[in-house]
């Protein structure tokens, strides 16, 4: 143990000195590496802003402070009309509020699948322990058709919860907070 553990310190030193990069290096080749772009890319100030060409997939932020509150907007220099902003508060409330409902499926979903399950469970056991032959055969029908019903419900639960996972999804992608999704 101490062979290795002492090979590999002796190996982690040799490496970090093979070849040191000075401070005055890395900065000679950025300036190298900027010299070689041949496109100036704008510097976006507020004196700037409303001087910048809408160039296609090309777009800014327009914000503005009201008290508190800012309020923030996007425009897509191709479309030219405004995009719901993930800055807004309102919009958040309306992710959280698609998401609680969603939640609110799921767990119906779940419940239905659950009550299924035990009346299937009670038919298998009821076959498993009558005598009456009247029964006996007319209990494998039942089960059959219960065993469709539990997987359908199965089915149905699987679906919303991938719904769910999409939607997670796609809200974390809007710029929503994960607060915002409970």
């Amino acid at each position: 143990m101490n062979k290795f553990l002492s090979f590999f310190i002796l190996l982690f030193f040799l490496i970090s000195f093979a070849n040191p990069q000075s401070l005055a290096e890395v900065a000679k080749k950025e300036k190298e590496r900027r010299k070689k772009i041949k496109k100036k890319v704008p510097i976006i100030t507020n004196k700037t802003l409303g001087k910048i060409k809408k160039r296609e997939g090309y777009g800014y932020i327009i914000s503005s402070n009201t008290g508190n509150s800012a309020h923030i907007s996007r425009r897509g220099a191709t479309e030219g009309k405004e995009i719901d902003s993930p800055f807004n508060k309102n919009n958040y409330e309306s992710w959280g509020k698609k998401y609680r409902e969603l939640v609110h499926k799921i767990k119906v979903a779940e419940d239905l699948f659950k009550q299924r399950k035990k009346e299937l469970d009670a038919l298998i056991f009821r076959f498993k322990i009558t005598n009456n032959p009247n029964e006996k055969f007319a209990l494998p029908k039942k089960i059959s058709e219960k065993e469709k019903e539990v997987a359908k419900a199965n089915e149905n639960l699987k679906k919303l919860k991938k719904e769910l996972e999409d939607f997670k999804e796609n809200a974390r992608r809007a710029g929503v907070p994960p607060g915002y999704l409970r």
